[in-house]
């Protein structure tokens, strides 16, 4: 018996429903250099908001294994820790952490200031977790009964500590390979730090230091952290420090754009809200179900750099918004990860998106525009717990 990621034990002897991933190796990925001055980003909760403050982005890419040289998804696990920490260099909020109390222009934190939360690129890093998953991606994909509870084996997250929020990632990658020699990556991102991962195209970004760092003639086959030359017994693995957080799924999600005839407007409170509403009740006509009375909007408040949380009511006067909006239908497909290839030619197979650990009905509005097209406006993600 190996220990399971959610800390269980697999018993080989009963009907096991969806395939488990075992963990073979976690490791801290830091940004390769260090973050000079400090980048922080202010958490602003206008009530109650643990139902979907801890809550995360889950993505996961599949991918053939790329050549007949050795294992590969080893093999990319050990080069993902070195372009990571490059991609985390440019993005550094990604590997920090929750602090309370408020920093002043020095970065040092006011700990009597108890009701101000932060997120500061401290440096802490990212988590990178290696698993193994005892079936072929073609058997894993198939099982399609419970694909939901299945993909859930191939991303890990704890929940964020409300208590001590300090200690806890806020990004995490785990590199999963099948028996066939395929290979996922699963990314779990804080919702806090979502618009940072899809606005600025993290993967794309990523992926293409991957790729120059593999194409340099003068690197070692073999990446330093290359788990196969340095693997241990997995049983010696403690189950009950190293397990994913119990998943609680997000039953369905709808994307928006948001399209404002305005070039680089700026949202106002109350057009956010009106958005927000709007896009509540088209989702809702598309779904063919209802929300709650209440959700909560989760929007980015730029150049402040500061993210609001807020519980908002459906059943209100919808003011008119101050500019003309046009509201189209949207897919996680515009984000691009179905292109990416983190070896040249070997393209993901699918991609995978879900919105994790929520309870509460959540939007999260996030700008994007396209200087080339001229097309600017918000990104509505729209996420109803089961």
């Amino acid at each position: 018996m190996a220990s399971s990621r959610n800390g269980n034990t697999a018993n080989t002897d009963n009907v096991v429903h969806t395939h488990r991933a075992e963990i073979e190796a976690v490791q801290t990925v830091p940004p390769s250099k260090i973050t000079a001055p400090r980048t922080v980003r202010q958490v602003l909760s206008m009530s109650d908001v643990s139902g979907v403050s801890g809550g995360c982005l889950n993505v996961v890419l599949y991918y053939n294994k790329a050549s007949d040289q050795g294992d590969s998804g080893s093999l990319h696990a050990g080069w993902i820790k070195e372009s990571l920490a490059g991609a985390l260099s440019e993005q550094p909020l990604l590997a920090g952490r929750l602090q309370k109390g408020e920093i002043n222009d020095n970065n040092i934190v006011d700990e009597e200031a108890k009701n101000i939360v932060n997120v500061v690129s401290n440096d802490a890093g990212v988590r990178l977790i290696e698993a193994r998953i005892g079936a072929t991606m073609v058997e894993f994909l198939l099982e399609t009964s419970m694909r939901k509870e299945a993909e859930a084996e191939l991303v890990f997250w704890k929940h964020i500590d409300q208590v001590d929020p300090q200690f806890c990632p806020l990004f995490y990658v785990q590199v999963t390979k099948f028996e066939c020699g395929g290979y996922s990556f699963g990314i779990s991102c804080s919702l806090i730090l979502a618009d940072l991962f899809l606005k600025e195209n993290f993967l794309k970004r990523w992926v293409d230091i991957h790729r120059n760092l593999l194409s340099k003639h003068e690197i070692p086959k073999t990446p330093l952290f290359y788990l196969p030359n340095l693997k241990k017994d997995v049983s010696l693995i403690n189950a009950d420090i190293i397990s994913s957080s119990p998943t609680r799924d997000s039953g369905k999600t709808m994307i928006f754009n948001i399209v404002s005839a305005k070039q680089y407007h700026v949202y106002s409170v109350e057009d956010l809200n009106t958005l927000a509403r709007l896009s509540v009740e088209e989702a809702e006509s598309e779904l063919g179900t209802k929300f709650g009375p209440d959700f909560h909007l989760m929007s980015v408040s730029e150049p402040e750099n500061v993210i609001k949380i807020e519980k908002c009511s459906k059943h209100v006067i919808k003011p008119k918004i101050s500019v003309q909006n046009r509201i189209d239908s949207a897919s996680w497909g515009d984000f691009g990860a179905n292109e990416l290839e983190f070896r040249k030619g070997n393209r993901a197979l699918c991609v995978s998106y879900w919105i994790g650990s929520v309870s509460d009905e959540l939007v999260v509005a996030i700008p994007y525009w396209s200087i080339d097209h001229g097309v600017f406006g918000l990104k509505m993600i729209i996420g109803v717990p089961q």
